[in-house]
């Protein structure tokens, strides 16, 4: 079972007079992009929650019972943004009975534990000592370990760069790995940027709705990691959505060829996360019908036709 997950960052009551446009990436961005067109690229698009109840009726049949949560879930998205491992590596238990749940194909991206990404010093002993029990409980994931995120401090500058360097270094070529930064001067620095694209790993973009400093548009690997923050599926998150499907189609262009899309909701509408996520694929489809991309089930509707 998992803790419920509420995604705070930046999330407003009131988003009128908010400017949603996205900002140009940097052209020193230019330089990590291949310039070919990706011929088939991967696109995972899901939410930050399986275990939410209010899934019930709308996603999971009605009389889903909470042990076959992530089952139904995984019939309905091919991916799920994992927070609660912030708190700590899960059991091997765990991850296994995770990995049993869900079928080939689908892709977890856990966030790694905060007492590994928040810390004075990446590189102490008991740091490095954690995220190689980490790193390690995540091979035990084979095929459905997606990318893995990295929450860094908000006040991580170019004065760590070095620090991040040999951290880095620890990090298997096995697997992928993404970044975050929610501080502006830094996470859009070319020095950054450059360090990420060395060792292939993605610049996490947040799109949320009281941040709107430290969103950006700079792909630094072949994956773009995108974490949308919506506010209850009003007219501005459609608007958002049909934005970065825009910018999808561009990257796609430009060589991109895998896309992890996680949507976040207000807490007390934690299931809208799987319409706007209903929503992004069902558009992309008909934008790029090649990707295929299985569109969920919306059981609230077949009730409702049912009566």
């Amino acid at each position: 079972n998992t803790r419920i997950f509420k995604m705070k960052y930046g999330y407003l009551e009131d988003v009128s007079g908010i400017d949603f446009q996205l900002p140009e990436a940097p052209l020193f961005s230019r330089k990590y992009l291949k310039g070919e067109k990706a011929s088939q690229p991967s696109i995972y698009i899901g939410s930050s929650v399986w275990s939410d109840k209010d899934f019930k009726g709308n996603f999971y049949p009605e009389k889903t019972p909470q042990k076959n949560f992530l089952k139904e879930y995984s019939k309905q998205f091919n991916t799920v943004e994992v927070n609660a491992t912030r708190y700590g590596t899960p059991r091997t238990s765990t991850l296994n009975t995770w990995k049993s749940n869900v079928p080939e194909g689908f892709k977890f991206c856990f966030k790694m534990p905060q007492i590994i990404t928040q810390r004075k010093n990446l590189l102490a002993l008991d740091v490095l000592e954690r995220l190689e029990q980490f790193i390690l409980a995540m091979d035990s994931m084979d095929g459905k370990l997606g990318t893995t995120f990295i929450l860094l401090q908000n006040n991580f500058n170019k004065e760590r760069l070095y620090e991040l360097r040999g951290f880095l270094e620890q990090l298997p070529v096995s697997q992928k790995f993404a970044i975050e930064v929610r501080n502006s001067n830094f996470n859009q620095s070319e020095a950054f940027c450059d360090l990420l694209h060395e060792f292939n790993i993605s610049n996490v973009i947040t799109d949320t709705a009281g941040e709107r400093s430290i969103i950006h548009k700079t792909v630094t690997s072949n994956s773009a990691f995108i974490r949308f923050v919506g506010n209850g599926l009003i007219e501005t998150d459609y608007n958002r959505i049909n934005a970065w499907i825009d910018q999808i189609e561009i990257w796609v262009n430009q060589g991109v060829n895998e896309f992890f899309f996680l949507h976040h909701q207000p807490n007390q509408a934690r299931r809208l996360s799987g319409f706007a996520a209903k929503y992004m694929i069902d558009q992309i489809n008909l934008r790029l019908p090649n990707l295929k991309i299985k569109s969920p089930n919306d059981y609230s509707s077949i009730t409702s036709s049912e009566n």
